[in-house]
């Protein structure tokens, strides 16, 4: 079956005024695309050095300390007890036998469910190696939700880091 010049002359009038959308949904998608690739690394970091805390520690109930293989810790600690959430969090965080950081964060990750960007700046005190800051952590739809909270320690010599896990429990 043969198509009339009239008909594809009525077709190629549809593509034309489509193709405005499509050229325009394909340079949103380039954009996109640019700005995850670019993003990548501030939301990720690359890790020179990993310590975790122990799993036995409960940061709902006291500090835990994470040890570094080449030596070194850091102590975290979150008030109020119990971790509630959207509750504003007291943090603290104490080196021991590491170099002064140029800057200290600590970034919040849901471990099973992504809960989006979580990180906090903390500020040097008057003590030496201690840092404080003020953190929140959003409510889940889970009853229970494990989370991570990762000490970034950034120095000259790149970046170390410093997990610890823990639970919050939803009130109902």
């Amino acid at each position: 079956m043969k198509a009339s010049p009239m008909a594809l002359k009525h077709w190629f009038a549809q593509v034309a005024q489509y193709r405005w959308w499509l050229i325009l949904t394909a340079l949103l998608g380039a954009v996109m695309l640019t700005l995850v690739v670019k993003l990548q690394p501030v939301l990720h970091p690359p890790v020179e050095g990993l310590a975790r805390a122990p799993a036995s520690c409960d940061l709902r109930q006291r500090a835990c300390i994470a040890r570094f293989p080449a030596g070194g810790q850091v102590q975290l600690a979150i008030k109020p007890s119990g971790i509630p959430l959207l509750t504003p969090l007291q943090l603290e965080v104490q080196l021991k036998a590491l170099q002064a950081p140029q800057r200290v964060e600590i970034d919040f990750t849901g471990v099973d469910m992504e809960m989006g960007y979580n990180r906090v700046v903390l500020q040097a005190t008057t003590e030496p190696g201690q840092y404080q800051g003020t953190g929140i952590l959003p409510v889940c739809v889970r009853q229970r939700m494990l989370w991570e909270a990762r000490v970034l320690l950034w120095g000259a010599e790149g970046l170390q880091a410093a997990a610890f896990r823990f639970i919050t429990q939803r009130l109902r």
